[in-house]
């Protein structure tokens, strides 16, 4: 818990992970949010714990696509807005964040060391299939020249990792052509199955994509093994969904950064 000001109530946080590499980016706040002890929704958890307007994080209907789209105003939590559709999601406008929502698939969050540019994105394994990492740094590229790439800087967060997420010879088969795929993907213990790394799926695209090696990293646990995360393959229907947002501050908002994070 924290405490915001001299004579307001103590507010609980959700659990969160944080990523070292995107902290050491200036003029950016994230949080790859877990279970919320109060079972806030997200509108909730920006607002009360985080201290972001919800009107200011685009989100989008996920549907497991390789699309990528720049956020409009009409994305965030505003009065009659319009949901868009697609799995990432990005912004080059002070004060405004993007975030994306997930239970096991790779929530991976961008942002630039130089440029006011940041991004979300929900990365299961349709969307490693379908390019979702790989396109989302091509738009940015395309806004602001190939060499921008080099200064982006990247966390694949919780998510289900190899230990766990066991997968048919299809979908084995489909990830295995996937950048990093012969290395992330390996033979299970029963007949047909195999077993992938999601986050680690995730950061060799993002390495094919032209990020240096050493600007993206995986951090915190696997989302099946850890109560601290909702998990669809451990919860099944049941299981909540859990916000992973970036946003660039705008410090004339007043925003302060809350504290009691973790790393990794």
């Amino acid at each position: 818990m924290r405490r915001l000001a001299r004579g307001h109530p103590r507010v609980i946080l959700p659990h969160v992970v944080q990523s070292p590499l995107l902290r050491s980016v200036p003029g950016f706040y994230h949080a790859f949010a877990g279970v919320d002890p109060a079972r806030r929704g997200s509108r909730e958890i920006l607002r009360q714990a985080f201290s972001v307007p919800p009107s200011r994080v685009g989100t989008l209907r996920q549907i497991h696509s390789g699309i990528a789209l720049e956020m409009e105003e009409t994305d965030g939590d505003v009065p009659g807005r319009r949901w868009r559709v697609g799995d990432a999601i990005w912004t080059a406008a002070p004060g405004t964040g993007v975030g994306v929502r997930t239970a096991d698939c790779v929530p991976v969050l961008l942002a630039h060391r130089e440029l006011p540019v940041c991004a979300a994105i929900h990365a299961g394994w349709r969307g490693l299939v379908a390019g979702v990492v790989e396109e989302t740094v091509r738009c940015i590229a395309a806004r602001f020249g190939q060499d921008a790439v080099s200064g982006l800087v990247a966390a694949a967060g919780p998510s289900a990792k190899g230990c766990c997420y066991e997968v048919g010879e299809e979908v084995a088969g489909n990830l295995g052509e996937c950048p990093g795929g012969p290395l992330h993907v390996a033979k299970g213990m029963g007949a047909g199955k195999w077993n992938a790394d999601l986050p680690s799926l995730a950061l060799e695209a993002l390495f094919a994509a032209g990020l240096p090696r050493g600007r993206a990293e995986a951090v915190g646990p696997c989302t099946v093994c850890s109560p601290r995360f909702h998990s669809f393959r451990r919860e099944k229907s049941l299981t909540g969904r859990q916000l992973s947002f970036i946003y660039k501050v705008d410090f004339s908002d007043g925003f302060t950064t809350p504290t009691g994070q973790e790393t990794r």
